[in-house]
């Protein structure tokens, strides 16, 4: 193909699928199961570098249900809570409220220079509205994001949001960021330690993937960053995806490191947050949250990048440029 394209006319297990398309990428985006991004493949190595559950197909979730018991897989956002939490007389659901919802959407430019696929969603409890921007380039291996969040309401509105892309894993591959402290959030194994040990973060030799059989089921913040971005490799083909972001506006990155140790899966799931813990309530306690006045807005551009020719990342830039 030459050019890049958007298909609004497929189906998957009964959920509308947009498809966008340049020469080098193709995602696969639901609108009605929370805008999430189900594939971001890399055509030249056929890869798919998110993971899906292989016990689960896509369906329709509930409002309010257990994320874990309906997660398929891919590329999710989450809004104003990760953890469940009550907060102001308001019990807000696992993984927050913008998962389980259908969002609008429609297709702001067709190509073949560019594509856009623009999405918005209110959500339920919180009084907020959320907007996604989703744009690809003609030739470029770059996704471009832009993420407008709104308080509707008459009030301040305290929240943390994060955004959660779950990748697939093998032994071997390499999670590179500019962090300098991990501090455990979760263990099942303690294998850093208990929950609140704080480590000197590994970026001279990476965060190396260890196989399924070491039955970890870790989650660490990485905190203290000196850039805005985060990297997985495969060093072996030599290929990865990046994910570059605002650090004023996402200071930590939630590392969610399955590896065996909760219900057999194996993924890592590395995500940009605005403030932690990801429970909004103790976000509030240590005062690393987001608030939004009565009509404010919070606005910011993301992108991720599918590079070839590394075996390690020391950098992901604002334009899509990969440092080795």
């Amino acid at each position: 193909m030459s050019g890049a394209r958007i298909d609004p006319h497929w189906s998957y297990h009964d959920l509308r699928a947009v498809v966008l398309e340049n020469t080098r990428l193709r995602l696969t985006v639901f609108p009605a199961l929370g805008a999430k991004i189900y594939d971001f493949i890399l055509k030249s190595a056929d890869r798919n570098f998110l993971w899906h559950n292989p016990r689960l197909e896509p369906r329709r979730p509930v409002f309010g249900q257990n994320f874990d018991d309906a997660w398929c897989g891919g590329w999710d956002e989450v809004f104003p809570t990760c953890d469940v939490s009550t907060y102001r007389g308001d019990t807000y659901p696992y993984l927050g409220e913008l998962w389980s919802l259908p969002w609008s959407w429609r297709v702001e430019e067709p190509g073949p220079s560019r594509v856009c696929l623009y999405l918005d969603r209110t959500t339920v409890i919180a009084p907020a509205r959320m907007e996604k921007w989703i744009t690809l380039t003609r030739d470029e291996p770059v996704v471009r994001f832009r993420h407008r969040l709104t308080n509707l309401g008459t009030h301040p509105l305290d929240f943390v949001w994060g955004i959660h892309p779950c990748f697939e894993v093998a032994p071997g591959h390499r999670i590179d960021a500019p962090a300098r402290v991990g501090v455990v959030g979760h263990t099942a194994t303690a294998a850093f330690g208990p929950v609140g040990t704080r480590y000197p973060w590994p970026h001279a030799e990476g965060c190396r993937v260890p196989p399924p059989s070491c039955g970890w089921c870790e989650g660490h913040y990485a905190i203290d960053l000196s850039a805005g971005w985060v990297a997985l490799t495969d060093p072996v083909a030599r290929i990865g995806i990046g994910l570059a972001f605002p650090r004023d506006v996402f200071p930590v990155l939630w590392c969610w490191l399955v590896y065996g140790g909760w219900r057999g899966h194996y993924h890592a799931a590395l995500e940009p947050w605005t403030g932690w813990p990801h429970q909004l309530d103790k976000a509030v306690a240590a005062n690393r949250h987001r608030t939004l006045r009565p009509g404010e807005r919070l606005e910011c551009e993301t992108l991720a990048v599918a590079y070839t020719g590394l075996s390690s990342v020391s950098g992901v830039g604002t334009d899509g440029g990969v440092r080795g």
